[in-house]
């Protein structure tokens, strides 16, 4: 909070995740485009960036290649930008080694070097199936998975192995909630001690078929939750709309989120279709210009740093 009584808004961007050129022209994919947009980005007013390495050819997912995420995080730093950053991580369990190695490793590494600053990691709090909606109905392709294909497997155990090494490097804990279970468990987790420097994030989803309705409603049913259970620790939130193919149901969660004092998400990787062929950059202006009707003006990084608790 400002001397002023305003409580500026950290605003991060779903960069790309696995966004085609099709559906966006503005993807960024090889680290340069990347590098580029979170620049974009951060002039705009941005004060987190999560992206997904992409081979540089294909655009195929590179979920656990450190050294894309690392040249497009040098690239960044070499602009002098102090953005935020962080990337994701693979979302299959193959069996045959260590899963917080085989899943992990690249996140810790990353945020073991320095110069790239990368002291975000993202851990998605529950289990739940690959199910998707295609304009309202289930999607055919789900049904006809192979089983260990069909669930996004994040046993509890592993997660608190993730949150143990985090910790161990003052690192701040995206923590990503796709149904009202997972902030129950994952606020019993906070009340534990496990995790030092939350940020709870409140998926949302058009597309997938988990949690409540992507509307202002929906949000409510986690805050109700969260004023109910985290007891008299303050702890930072944002929604992420996800997955929505409506501009206009997008900016409703947006709006309610910043009038509910929460912080944001947005980005060509989480919504392309409601992105309408917009960029990054063009969605943190609307943003921005959704926050100054709510009195509330963009967080930049250092400031984003001492609201969220990030050492």
């Amino acid at each position: 909070m400002t001397e002023d009584g305003e409580k500026p808004v950290v605003i991060e961007v779903g960069l790309n995740e696995a966004v085609t050129p099709e559906e966006n022209p503005w993807v960024p994919i090889s680290p340069q485009e990347i590098a580029e947009d979170v620049l974009r980005c951060a002039e705009a007013g941005a004060s987190i960036v999560h992206f997904h390495a992409r081979d540089p050819e294909t655009g195929e997912q590179r979920c656990c290649d450190t050294g894309l995420y690392r040249a497009a995080a040098l690239a960044v730093r070499a602009a002098g930008c102090d953005i935020l950053m962080y990337p994701t991580y693979a979302p299959f369990l193959s069996g045959r080694g260590d899963p917080l190695t085989e899943r992990f490793a690249h996140v810790l590494a990353l945020a073991d070097e320095p110069a790239l600053d990368m002291r975000i990691a993202p851990l998605d709090m529950g289990s739940l199936n690959f199910v998707m909606s295609e304009r309202g109905a289930l999607r055919p392709a789900d049904a006809s998975l192979p089983l260990e294909l069909s669930v996004y497997q994040n046993p509890f155990p592993l997660l608190e192995r993730m949150a143990k090494e985090c910790d161990a490097r003052g690192m701040l804990v995206t923590l990503a909630i796709f149904e009202p279970g997972h902030l129950r468990a994952t606020l019993a987790l906070i009340a534990s001690g496990r995790v030092k420097h939350p940020l709870l994030k409140f998926i949302l989803s058009g597309r997938w078929l988990h949690g409540p309705l992507p509307e202002p409603a929906g949000l409510d049913v986690y805050l109700h939750m969260l004023h109910a259970l985290r007891g008299d620790r303050e702890i930072p939130w944002l929604c992420a709309p996800s997955g929505i193919d409506s501009p206009g149901q997008v900016e409703a969660l947006l709006r309610a989120a910043l009038e509910r004092g929460g912080h944001v998400r947005v980005g060509v990787g989480d919504n392309p279709a409601a992105a309408d062929g917009r960029s990054n950059r063009e969605l943190v202006d609307e943003v921005v210009s959704l926050a100054a009707a709510c009195g509330r003006s963009p967080a930049r990084p250092p400031v984003a740093r001492r609201l969220l608790g990030l050492p």
